[in-house]
């Protein structure tokens, strides 16, 4: 170890601040009588509008996959890997982000990297890897992926799939808040190095070093209540559990002539048999028992619950409900995007560049970024190239290449001379 490693390490324990990791509350209600869900207990209660609103979510990510960019400053070799340049909406967020300022940023279209990214091991493709990593970060609050290493090149050449439930970060006893190791439950127990494991999380306020609070487990009294209503109207279906009549006998009845008339009921009056007519050989006094099959205070608090699942996981009402139009849907598309989507993709931009990239490349030239989702901004993007177009800021041949297609022997001209 050098001496300047040795003294970075030094300061860095001696001036970073202590921390008690938490280790979640015990209870979720104000009444302090539910305990909080564990992780198999979240992924047990995705279902219904919980499933609806995180496939989503992780559907509309999967469909944005990052692109890999490479920054050359003034005095830096040209890239060594094949590039093609950017387009206009693209150059005004990396200026906006204070990032190629001065510099010189362009598209990689082949590199290690993204062939990883695309054969990511032998059981999930590309689509598969981003859509599981949202699935579980909207329902755990945390997505792990296991890194394989070529042993000859040093570099990732497949990426793994931890299942959120079974894993649990291993904290440092000196620094609470350094991730030292995994762990992972299962059949067979295993412990992967930290350097291994990419760990993507949703934030959490109550614990900034630990696993993530997930859009799930934040309304998670509301998927409760739900499930707890659904369960009870299928008993009533299933079981009945209140009788609709009650048949008196006159006289005092054995076991068996009760169950007679008991059989003789069913056969005749249930499935479909309401409104035929019976003819008793006793005298029988029959009581009709009111029953409401649909309580309205409790529909009505489940269309509540609904709402509230909903904007825990930032869906748009309009996505769950048929009473909607075009220009409803297209509202609701744009916020969705905007306020719900970008967000998840510029998180998970950011966990990319941390700790993949300097995998592929120390040197810090590369780094990923997803064009902005919103459709109202790329109207704008298609707009703002046909006025390039139309005053001569640009050629046909630039926009071309910012596309991915040839240049054109007649597209180097400005429409405009």
């Amino acid at each position: 170890m050098s001496l300047r490693t040795f003294f970075s390490r030094w300061f860095r324990r001696k001036f970073e601040p202590e921390f008690t990791p938490y280790h979640g509350g015990a209870v979720i209600d104000a009444y302090r009588r539910h305990r909080a869900p564990s992780s198999q207990e979240l992924l047990a209660d995705l279902k219904g509008v919980a499933w609806t609103c995180a496939s989503i979510n992780a559907s509309v990510c999967a469909a944005h996959a990052p692109r890999l960019f490479v920054r050359t400053a003034s005095g830096q070799p040209r890239p060594r890997c094949m590039v093609r340049s950017i387009e206009p909406s693209l150059m005004r967020r990396f200026a906006n982000d204070r990032r190629g300022m001065g510099e010189t940023i362009e598209e990689v279209v082949d590199h290690p990297l993204l062939t990883l990214l695309a054969q990511v091991n032998p059981v999930h493709n590309a689509f598969d890897l981003w859509e599981l990593t949202e699935l579980y970060l909207e329902t755990a609050g945390s997505a792990y992926w296991l890194l394989d290493f070529d042993p000859l090149l040093g570099i990732p050449n497949a990426i793994w799939i931890l299942p959120s439930q079974w894993t649990t970060p291993v904290r440092n006893p000196d620094r609470a808040n350094v991730v030292e190791a995994y762990d992972v439950r299962g059949q067979t127990p295993q412990r992967f190095p930290a350097d291994r494991v990419i760990h993507f999380r949703f934030p959490d306020p109550r614990d900034p070093y630990g696993t993530g609070l997930s859009p799930l487990r934040a309304c998670f009294e509301q998927v409760a209540l739900v499930s707890e209503y659904a369960a009870m109207k299928r008993s009533i279906y299933d079981n009945s559990a209140l009788p609709n009549v009650v048949v008196t006998p006159d006289e005092a009845i054995g076991p068996e002539e009760r169950d007679r008339l008991e059989k003789q009921w069913h056969q005749k009056f249930s499935r479909g048999g309401q409104g035929k007519a019976l003819f008793a050989d006793a005298s029988l006094k029959v009581t009709l028992l009111s029953q409401s099959m649909g309580d309205l205070a409790a529909l009505a608090d489940m269309r509540a619950s609904k709402e509230e699942i909903a904007n825990a996981f930032h869906v748009p009402m309009p996505f769950l409900s048929g009473d909607t139009n075009l220009a409803n849907m297209q509202a609701a598309d744009h916020l969705h995007k905007t306020l719900a989507i970008l967000p998840r993709l510029r998180r998970r931009d950011e966990k990319l560049n941390e700790q993949l990239v300097p995998k592929f490349d120390p040197s810090g030239r590369l780094f990923f970024a997803t064009p902005d989702p919103a459709p109202a901004n790329q109207s704008f993007a298609l707009q703002q190239e046909q006025a390039d177009l139309k005053l001569g800021v640009r050629t046909i041949n630039e926009i071309r290449s910012a596309r991915g297609l040839p240049p054109v022997a007649w597209g180097d001209k400005p429409l405009q001379a």
